[in-house]
């Protein structure tokens, strides 16, 4: 065939599909990032842990499901073209090559799939960029500066790794757990070498918890240390069933109901990037007390 395309084009159309490909995938990284940080508090209102699950939870989702998500969040325009780039980039996956192989035994065809194919990838690079503009406010907002993602960048380059992400099978169980009512059983407290003395919840199940923004979250400890003791104003009301993430919570103003009638009530401190809490127990009736 005089018009039949050599290897070299070939090979080049299979890298351009892969590039288009790619794209698509750096534009569902960068919405979920985007997902992630539309549901946090203000800087001073979030911990680690809680970002590091908003994001586990968003990247569990397909492109489709984070873009309906984001439905209502972004402006109605670019929320209207990333749902038809999620229908291009799964036309990439699903039926491109199906649709198109006949149109692969001519040169000049395949230069059109070519110029099809980076026309796909100049659309999600736009797309992604729009997103990173959209939610620079946002990074800002949460103290993410340029020299920060910077240092980041560094250490990834220069081969750290960090602990990573849960899986998407963790993060069902993780939304599973903590929406329906749990038994708690121990509240423990020890010393950091900071000095702060945090609070960490045991359920039934021997899991481990602590205090978020919106009620129980994930936390770095593992198992209970060797100088953990029981909080006394919280063990005589224990063990108890309560709510892991209270409903109508606001950012660290919630409580969990105990037993005997006492509250756990959780506030935003005086100072930035505190919290206060307490034990409200109801006060015994003469009658009790003798």
């Amino acid at each position: 065939m005089a018009d039949e395309p050599d290897d070299d084009l070939i090979r080049e159309m299979y890298a351009r599909f892969g590039l288009a490909y790619y794209r698509s995938e750096c534009l569902h990284r960068g919405l979920c990032i985007a997902l992630a940080w539309t549901g946090l508090p203000s800087q001073d209102l979030i911990t680690r842990p809680r970002v590091e699950e908003r994001l586990v939870q968003a990247f569990s989702l397909t492109l489709g499901d984070v873009a309906a998500r984001l439905e209502g969040v972004l402006p109605a325009e670019l929320a209207s073209e990333i749902l038809a780039a999620v229908a291009t980039r799964n036309f990439l996956a699903h039926h491109f090559w199906f649709e198109r192989a006949h149109l692969m035994f001519s040169a000049t065809n395949v230069r059109q799939l070519i110029s099809e194919l980076d026309g796909y990838a100049e659309m999600f690079d736009r797309l992604d960029a729009r997103v990173d503009e959209w939610s620079e406010p946002t990074r800002q907002r949460l103290g993410l500066t340029d020299e920060i993602l910077q240092a980041s960048l560094e250490r990834t380059l220069s081969g750290e790794v960090d602990e990573p992400l849960l899986d998407k099978q963790a993060v069902r169980e993780l939304e599973k757990k903590l929406n329906r009512r749990q038994r708690l059983m121990r509240v423990w407290e020890f010393s950091l070498e900071d000095g702060g003395r945090p609070l960490i919840f045991e359920l039934a199940d021997g899991s481990l918890w602590q205090l978020s923004d919106i009620g129980l979250g994930l936390t770095r400890f593992r198992e209970i240390g060797p100088g953990w003791t029981e909080h006394p104003a919280i063990k005589p009301h224990l063990p108890t069933e309560i709510l892991p993430r209270p409903q109508h919570a606001a950012p660290w103003d919630y409580e969990f109901t105990l037993d005997n009638g006492a509250v756990l009530w959780v506030k935003p401190g005086c100072e930035k990037a505190t919290f206060r809490w307490g034990v409200c127990a109801p006060k015994a009736s003469a009658e009790q007390q003798a």
